[in-house]
Protein backbone atom coordinates (compact mmCIF):
# COMPACT_ATOMS: atom_id res chain seq x y z
CA UNK A 1 0.00 0.00 0.00
CA UNK A 2 0.35 3.33 -0.59
CA UNK A 3 2.35 5.43 2.78
CA UNK A 4 -1.06 7.05 2.92
CA UNK A 5 -2.73 3.85 3.69
CA UNK A 6 -4.79 3.62 -0.04
CA UNK A 7 -4.14 0.96 -2.08
CA UNK A 8 -3.76 2.42 -5.92
CA UNK A 9 -4.58 0.38 -7.88
CA UNK A 10 -3.75 0.06 -11.95
CA UNK A 11 -6.38 -0.38 -14.26
CA UNK A 12 -5.69 -2.36 -17.65
CA UNK A 13 -8.49 -1.88 -20.28
CA UNK A 14 -10.62 0.78 -21.60
CA UNK A 15 -13.89 -1.14 -22.37
CA UNK A 16 -17.42 -1.00 -21.76
CA UNK A 17 -17.12 -3.46 -19.00
CA UNK A 18 -14.35 -1.14 -17.48
CA UNK A 19 -16.53 1.74 -17.14
CA UNK A 20 -19.69 -0.17 -16.14
CA UNK A 21 -17.94 -2.53 -13.23
CA UNK A 22 -14.31 -1.59 -12.29
CA UNK A 23 -14.26 1.96 -12.40
CA UNK A 24 -17.42 2.84 -10.23
CA UNK A 25 -16.63 -0.13 -7.99
CA UNK A 26 -13.22 2.00 -6.84
CA UNK A 27 -15.10 5.78 -7.30
CA UNK A 28 -15.81 6.01 -3.84
CA UNK A 29 -13.78 3.51 -2.31
CA UNK A 30 -12.95 4.21 1.68
CA UNK A 31 -8.93 3.10 0.45
CA UNK A 32 -8.74 2.06 -2.30
CA UNK A 33 -8.78 3.85 -5.84
CA UNK A 34 -7.42 3.45 -9.24
CA UNK A 35 -4.48 6.15 -10.60
CA UNK A 36 -3.22 4.56 -13.74
CA UNK A 37 -4.84 3.67 -16.65
CA UNK A 38 -3.67 1.75 -19.70
CA UNK A 39 -4.79 0.86 -22.65
CA UNK A 40 -4.16 0.39 -26.05
CA UNK A 41 -6.03 2.74 -27.95
CA UNK A 42 -4.09 6.55 -26.95
CA UNK A 43 -7.27 8.66 -27.64
CA UNK A 44 -9.31 6.50 -25.84
CA UNK A 45 -7.40 5.62 -22.96
CA UNK A 46 -6.93 9.60 -21.98
CA UNK A 47 -10.45 10.32 -22.66
CA UNK A 48 -11.81 7.56 -19.63
CA UNK A 49 -9.12 8.91 -18.28
CA UNK A 50 -9.85 12.07 -17.77
CA UNK A 51 -13.45 11.21 -17.42
CA UNK A 52 -12.80 9.51 -14.56
CA UNK A 53 -10.23 11.98 -12.61
CA UNK A 54 -7.46 8.92 -13.16
CA UNK A 55 -4.06 10.81 -12.77
CA UNK A 56 -1.46 8.16 -15.15
CA UNK A 57 -2.61 7.11 -18.44
CA UNK A 58 -0.32 4.65 -20.12
CA UNK A 59 -0.41 2.44 -23.59
CA UNK A 60 2.41 0.41 -22.21
CA UNK A 61 1.42 -2.14 -19.38
CA UNK A 62 4.58 -2.60 -18.39
CA UNK A 63 5.69 0.83 -18.03
CA UNK A 64 2.43 1.04 -15.96
CA UNK A 65 3.71 -1.50 -13.53
CA UNK A 66 6.80 -0.05 -13.25
CA UNK A 67 5.71 3.61 -12.71
CA UNK A 68 5.75 3.28 -8.99
CA UNK A 69 2.19 4.67 -8.91
CA UNK A 70 0.16 1.77 -8.20
CA UNK A 71 -0.13 -1.27 -5.68
CA UNK A 72 -2.09 -3.70 -7.29
CA UNK A 73 -3.48 -4.48 -11.05
CA UNK A 74 -6.88 -4.96 -12.55
CA UNK A 75 -6.01 -7.02 -15.31
CA UNK A 76 -9.59 -6.49 -18.03
CA UNK A 77 -7.86 -6.90 -21.27
CA UNK A 78 -8.62 -8.90 -24.31
CA UNK A 79 -8.30 -12.83 -23.44
CA UNK A 80 -5.09 -13.25 -24.89
CA UNK A 81 -3.09 -10.48 -23.10
CA UNK A 82 -4.01 -11.97 -19.33
CA UNK A 83 -1.06 -14.30 -18.99
CA UNK A 84 1.82 -11.69 -20.06
CA UNK A 85 0.50 -9.05 -18.20
CA UNK A 86 -0.52 -11.02 -15.33
CA UNK A 87 2.89 -12.75 -14.95
CA UNK A 88 4.47 -9.55 -15.17
CA UNK A 89 2.80 -8.18 -12.09
CA UNK A 90 3.16 -11.37 -10.33
CA UNK A 91 7.07 -11.02 -10.82
CA UNK A 92 6.63 -7.43 -9.68
CA UNK A 93 4.83 -8.59 -6.39
CA UNK A 94 1.65 -6.86 -7.04
CA UNK A 95 -1.92 -8.34 -5.84
CA UNK A 96 -3.80 -9.04 -9.29
CA UNK A 97 -7.02 -9.15 -10.00
CA UNK A 98 -7.75 -11.09 -13.64
CA UNK A 99 -11.06 -11.71 -15.79
CA UNK A 100 -11.47 -15.29 -16.61
CA UNK A 101 -10.52 -17.12 -18.09
CA UNK A 102 -6.80 -16.80 -16.68
CA UNK A 103 -4.96 -17.62 -19.58
CA UNK A 104 -6.06 -19.43 -23.20
CA UNK A 105 -5.23 -23.01 -21.88
CA UNK A 106 -4.70 -24.55 -18.71
CA UNK A 107 -1.26 -24.83 -18.65
CA UNK A 108 -1.17 -20.57 -18.58
CA UNK A 109 -3.55 -21.06 -15.99
CA UNK A 110 -1.66 -23.19 -13.84
CA UNK A 111 1.50 -21.24 -14.23
CA UNK A 112 -0.53 -17.70 -13.44
CA UNK A 113 -2.06 -20.20 -10.13
CA UNK A 114 0.97 -20.99 -8.79
CA UNK A 115 3.00 -17.89 -9.41
CA UNK A 116 0.59 -15.96 -7.64
CA UNK A 117 0.99 -18.80 -4.22
CA UNK A 118 4.66 -18.20 -4.62
CA UNK A 119 4.72 -14.35 -5.08
CA UNK A 120 2.40 -14.29 -1.64
CA UNK A 121 -0.06 -11.71 -3.01
CA UNK A 122 -4.05 -11.46 -3.07
CA UNK A 123 -5.59 -12.38 -5.96
CA UNK A 124 -9.25 -12.71 -7.37
CA UNK A 125 -11.35 -14.30 -10.70
CA UNK A 126 -14.66 -12.22 -10.58
CA UNK A 127 -16.94 -15.26 -11.42
CA UNK A 128 -19.82 -12.33 -10.42
CA UNK A 129 -22.70 -14.43 -9.82
CA UNK A 130 -21.34 -15.82 -6.63
CA UNK A 131 -22.24 -12.58 -5.01
CA UNK A 132 -25.82 -12.61 -6.53
CA UNK A 133 -28.43 -11.94 -3.79
CA UNK A 134 -30.23 -15.16 -5.28
CA UNK A 135 -27.22 -17.45 -5.36
CA UNK A 136 -25.67 -16.05 -1.89
CA UNK A 137 -28.73 -17.31 0.24
CA UNK A 138 -29.03 -20.72 -1.89
CA UNK A 139 -25.46 -21.08 -0.53
CA UNK A 140 -26.71 -20.29 2.91
CA UNK A 141 -29.71 -22.50 2.79
CA UNK A 142 -27.09 -25.80 1.47
CA UNK A 143 -25.05 -24.55 4.54
CA UNK A 144 -27.58 -24.87 6.98
CA UNK A 145 -28.71 -28.36 5.88
CA UNK A 146 -32.37 -27.08 4.44
CA UNK A 147 -31.90 -30.14 1.49
CA UNK A 148 -29.52 -32.11 3.11
CA UNK A 149 -28.02 -34.65 1.19
CA UNK A 150 -27.74 -32.41 -2.18
CA UNK A 151 -28.82 -35.40 -5.37
CA UNK A 152 -29.08 -33.14 -8.11
CA UNK A 153 -28.53 -29.65 -9.57
CA UNK A 154 -30.09 -28.05 -12.69
CA UNK A 155 -29.17 -25.04 -13.47
CA UNK A 156 -29.62 -22.89 -16.69
CA UNK A 157 -28.16 -19.50 -18.53
CA UNK A 158 -30.45 -18.39 -21.30
CA UNK A 159 -29.53 -15.10 -22.91
CA UNK A 160 -30.01 -13.89 -26.80
CA UNK A 161 -27.20 -12.00 -27.08
CA UNK A 162 -25.88 -13.92 -30.18
CA UNK A 163 -28.99 -14.77 -31.97
CA UNK A 164 -28.09 -11.86 -34.51
CA UNK A 165 -25.07 -13.38 -35.92
CA UNK A 166 -23.01 -10.65 -36.36
CA UNK A 167 -19.15 -10.88 -36.03
CA UNK A 168 -17.98 -11.13 -31.81
CA UNK A 169 -15.02 -12.06 -30.35
CA UNK A 170 -16.68 -14.57 -27.98
CA UNK A 171 -16.90 -16.51 -30.48
CA UNK A 172 -13.69 -16.45 -32.16
CA UNK A 173 -11.66 -18.94 -31.13
CA UNK A 174 -8.27 -17.35 -31.35
CA UNK A 175 -10.00 -14.30 -29.73
CA UNK A 176 -12.06 -15.99 -26.89
CA UNK A 177 -9.95 -19.69 -26.51
CA UNK A 178 -13.76 -20.75 -26.50
CA UNK A 179 -17.05 -20.04 -26.85
CA UNK A 180 -20.06 -20.74 -24.78
CA UNK A 181 -18.69 -23.16 -22.38
CA UNK A 182 -15.62 -20.75 -21.52
CA UNK A 183 -17.82 -17.81 -21.38
CA UNK A 184 -20.78 -18.31 -19.86
CA UNK A 185 -20.24 -22.01 -18.68
CA UNK A 186 -17.33 -21.53 -16.64
CA UNK A 187 -19.58 -19.64 -14.49
CA UNK A 188 -21.66 -22.73 -13.76
CA UNK A 189 -18.97 -24.87 -13.22
CA UNK A 190 -17.39 -22.28 -10.63
CA UNK A 191 -21.49 -21.85 -8.85
CA UNK A 192 -22.02 -25.36 -9.14
CA UNK A 193 -18.43 -26.21 -7.58
CA UNK A 194 -18.90 -23.88 -4.87
CA UNK A 195 -22.54 -25.17 -4.20
CA UNK A 196 -21.69 -28.64 -3.81
CA UNK A 197 -17.92 -29.05 -3.87
CA UNK A 198 -15.58 -30.87 -6.00
CA UNK A 199 -16.20 -32.04 -9.98
CA UNK A 200 -14.10 -35.34 -10.59
CA UNK A 201 -16.16 -35.91 -13.66
CA UNK A 202 -17.60 -34.11 -16.56
CA UNK A 203 -19.50 -34.73 -19.87
CA UNK A 204 -20.60 -32.22 -22.73
CA UNK A 205 -22.31 -31.18 -25.90
CA UNK A 206 -21.95 -28.29 -27.35
CA UNK A 207 -23.36 -26.85 -31.28
CA UNK A 208 -23.39 -23.41 -33.45
CA UNK A 209 -26.91 -22.84 -33.88
CA UNK A 210 -26.24 -19.32 -35.38
CA UNK A 211 -23.67 -18.85 -38.61
CA UNK A 212 -21.36 -15.70 -37.72
CA UNK A 213 -20.31 -13.09 -40.16
CA UNK A 214 -17.29 -12.15 -41.18
CA UNK A 215 -13.84 -10.69 -39.16
CA UNK A 216 -13.72 -6.91 -39.93
CA UNK A 217 -10.73 -7.75 -41.58
CA UNK A 218 -12.50 -9.88 -43.36
CA UNK A 219 -9.82 -12.87 -42.39
CA UNK A 220 -10.81 -16.24 -41.67
CA UNK A 221 -11.89 -17.76 -37.93
CA UNK A 222 -12.90 -20.48 -36.13
CA UNK A 223 -16.41 -19.90 -34.88
CA UNK A 224 -16.95 -21.63 -31.53
CA UNK A 225 -20.04 -22.79 -29.86
CA UNK A 226 -23.25 -20.66 -28.99
CA UNK A 227 -25.13 -23.34 -26.85
CA UNK A 228 -23.53 -25.86 -24.55
CA UNK A 229 -24.92 -28.83 -21.61
CA UNK A 230 -22.65 -29.91 -18.99
CA UNK A 231 -23.40 -33.37 -16.90
CA UNK A 232 -21.09 -33.13 -13.96
CA UNK A 233 -20.41 -35.40 -11.34
CA UNK A 234 -19.20 -34.52 -7.83
CA UNK A 235 -17.28 -36.20 -5.24
CA UNK A 236 -19.92 -36.12 -3.01
CA UNK A 237 -22.13 -38.16 -5.28
CA UNK A 238 -24.20 -35.61 -6.53
CA UNK A 239 -24.94 -34.87 -10.10
CA UNK A 240 -25.58 -31.53 -12.09
CA UNK A 241 -26.85 -30.46 -15.55
CA UNK A 242 -25.38 -27.22 -16.65
CA UNK A 243 -27.30 -26.16 -19.80
CA UNK A 244 -26.42 -22.08 -21.39
CA UNK A 245 -27.25 -21.02 -24.34
CA UNK A 246 -26.66 -16.87 -25.73
CA UNK A 247 -28.86 -17.75 -28.57
CA UNK A 248 -32.39 -18.31 -26.39
CA UNK A 249 -35.19 -15.64 -27.38
CA UNK A 250 -37.00 -14.79 -23.82
CA UNK A 251 -39.01 -11.72 -25.29
CA UNK A 252 -37.88 -9.21 -22.84
CA UNK A 253 -35.94 -6.28 -23.05
CA UNK A 254 -32.62 -7.39 -20.93
CA UNK A 255 -33.05 -10.99 -22.54
CA UNK A 256 -31.74 -13.12 -19.74
CA UNK A 257 -32.83 -15.78 -17.32
CA UNK A 258 -31.13 -17.89 -14.88
CA UNK A 259 -33.12 -20.48 -13.16
CA UNK A 260 -31.78 -23.49 -10.78
CA UNK A 261 -33.39 -26.63 -9.10
CA UNK A 262 -31.47 -28.40 -7.05
CA UNK A 263 -32.60 -31.96 -4.97
CA UNK A 264 -31.76 -33.48 -2.17
CA UNK A 265 -32.64 -36.02 0.99
CA UNK A 266 -34.21 -33.00 3.11
CA UNK A 267 -35.66 -30.66 0.33
CA UNK A 268 -35.73 -29.03 -2.65
CA UNK A 269 -35.02 -25.44 -3.67
CA UNK A 270 -35.86 -23.22 -6.92
CA UNK A 271 -34.52 -20.37 -7.89
CA UNK A 272 -34.83 -17.58 -10.59
CA UNK A 273 -33.10 -14.77 -11.54
CA UNK A 274 -35.60 -13.07 -14.47
CA UNK A 275 -33.23 -10.11 -15.03
CA UNK A 276 -36.31 -7.64 -16.35
CA UNK A 277 -38.38 -8.43 -13.86
CA UNK A 278 -37.61 -10.75 -10.17
CA UNK A 279 -35.60 -12.75 -8.45
CA UNK A 280 -36.70 -15.81 -6.03
CA UNK A 281 -35.91 -18.38 -3.84
CA UNK A 282 -38.30 -21.05 -3.47
CA UNK A 283 -38.06 -24.60 -1.04
CA UNK A 284 -40.20 -27.36 0.18
CA UNK A 285 -38.91 -29.27 2.95
CA UNK A 286 -39.14 -33.45 2.66
CA UNK A 287 -42.89 -34.05 3.63
CA UNK A 288 -44.48 -30.46 3.31
CA UNK A 289 -47.22 -30.92 0.94
CA UNK A 290 -48.00 -28.45 -1.54
CA UNK A 291 -45.65 -26.61 -3.91
CA UNK A 292 -42.58 -24.51 -2.88
CA UNK A 293 -43.29 -21.79 -0.92
CA UNK A 294 -41.21 -18.23 -1.16
CA UNK A 295 -37.83 -17.97 1.26
CA UNK A 296 -37.77 -14.33 2.39
CA UNK A 297 -34.10 -13.08 1.17
CA UNK A 298 -32.45 -11.86 4.64
CA UNK A 299 -31.41 -7.97 4.81
CA UNK A 300 -27.99 -8.80 4.99
CA UNK A 301 -27.77 -10.59 2.35
CA UNK A 302 -29.84 -7.66 0.03
CA UNK A 303 -27.26 -5.73 1.65
CA UNK A 304 -28.88 -2.46 0.51
CA UNK A 305 -29.24 -3.61 -3.28
CA UNK A 306 -32.34 -3.28 -5.09
CA UNK A 307 -34.67 -5.88 -5.14
CA UNK A 308 -35.68 -5.53 -8.74
CA UNK A 309 -34.79 -5.50 -11.76
CA UNK A 310 -32.31 -7.98 -11.35
CA UNK A 311 -30.06 -5.77 -13.83
CA UNK A 312 -29.74 -3.15 -11.20
CA UNK A 313 -29.22 -5.20 -8.30
CA UNK A 314 -26.73 -6.53 -10.33
CA UNK A 315 -25.06 -3.31 -10.50
CA UNK A 316 -25.53 -1.89 -7.00
CA UNK A 317 -23.75 -5.16 -5.89
CA UNK A 318 -20.15 -4.69 -7.39
CA UNK A 319 -20.42 -1.12 -7.30
CA UNK A 320 -21.90 -0.25 -3.94
CA UNK A 321 -20.93 -3.43 -2.02
CA UNK A 322 -17.95 -5.24 -0.44
CA UNK A 323 -18.32 -8.05 -3.27
CA UNK A 324 -15.76 -8.87 -6.25
CA UNK A 325 -13.81 -5.35 -6.84
CA UNK A 326 -14.03 -3.72 -3.81
CA UNK A 327 -13.68 -7.12 -1.18
CA UNK A 328 -10.56 -7.36 -2.88
CA UNK A 329 -8.83 -4.02 -2.66
CA UNK A 330 -10.23 -3.99 1.22
CA UNK A 331 -8.11 -7.72 1.36
CA UNK A 332 -5.46 -6.02 0.34
CA UNK A 333 -5.60 -3.55 3.50
CA UNK A 334 -6.32 -6.20 5.55
CA UNK A 335 -3.99 -9.12 4.32
CA UNK A 336 -7.08 -11.12 4.55
CA UNK A 337 -7.40 -14.30 1.94
CA UNK A 338 -10.35 -14.39 -0.44
CA UNK A 339 -12.65 -16.35 -2.77
CA UNK A 340 -12.42 -17.10 -5.89
CA UNK A 341 -8.31 -16.47 -6.32
CA UNK A 342 -6.16 -17.72 -9.01
CA UNK A 343 -6.04 -21.48 -7.84
CA UNK A 344 -10.24 -21.38 -7.80
CA UNK A 345 -9.83 -19.65 -11.33
CA UNK A 346 -7.30 -21.85 -12.71
CA UNK A 347 -9.38 -25.00 -11.14
CA UNK A 348 -12.66 -23.51 -13.44
CA UNK A 349 -10.39 -23.57 -16.57
CA UNK A 350 -9.38 -27.08 -16.31
CA UNK A 351 -13.05 -28.02 -16.04
CA UNK A 352 -13.71 -26.13 -18.98
CA UNK A 353 -11.02 -27.69 -20.97
CA UNK A 354 -12.72 -31.22 -19.46
CA UNK A 355 -16.00 -30.18 -21.43
CA UNK A 356 -14.55 -28.92 -24.56
CA UNK A 357 -12.29 -32.38 -24.91
CA UNK A 358 -15.93 -34.34 -24.05
CA UNK A 359 -17.63 -31.99 -26.22
CA UNK A 360 -15.15 -32.88 -29.21
CA UNK A 361 -15.26 -36.67 -28.57
CA UNK A 362 -19.51 -37.28 -28.36
CA UNK A 363 -19.61 -36.41 -25.03
CA UNK A 364 -17.57 -38.87 -23.90
CA UNK A 365 -16.72 -38.68 -19.58
CA UNK A 366 -13.67 -37.07 -18.81
CA UNK A 367 -12.05 -37.30 -15.15
CA UNK A 368 -10.69 -34.38 -13.81
CA UNK A 369 -8.64 -34.69 -11.03
CA UNK A 370 -7.16 -32.55 -8.90
CA UNK A 371 -3.10 -31.68 -10.00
Amino acid sequence: MSSSGSVRVGLVGTSWWAEAMYLPALADHPIGRITALCGRNPARTQAVAASWSIPQHFTDWSAMLDSGEIDAVIVASPNGSHYEITMGALDRGLPVLCEKPLGMTTDEARQMAEAARSSDVITMVPFTYRFMPTNQFVKKLITDGYVGRPYQLSMRYFAGYAREGGYAWRFDEAEAGSGILGDLGSHWLDMSRWFLGEITAISAHRDCFVPRAPRPDMTTYTQVEDSAVILAQFESGALATLQVSAVCWEGTPFGQIHELDLHGSDGTLHALNDWDNVQEVRGVRAGERGPARPLEIPDDIWNGAPHSPVHDTYRHVFRRTEAMTRRWVSAIAEGSSIEPNFATGARIQELVAAAITSATSGGAWQPVPLT
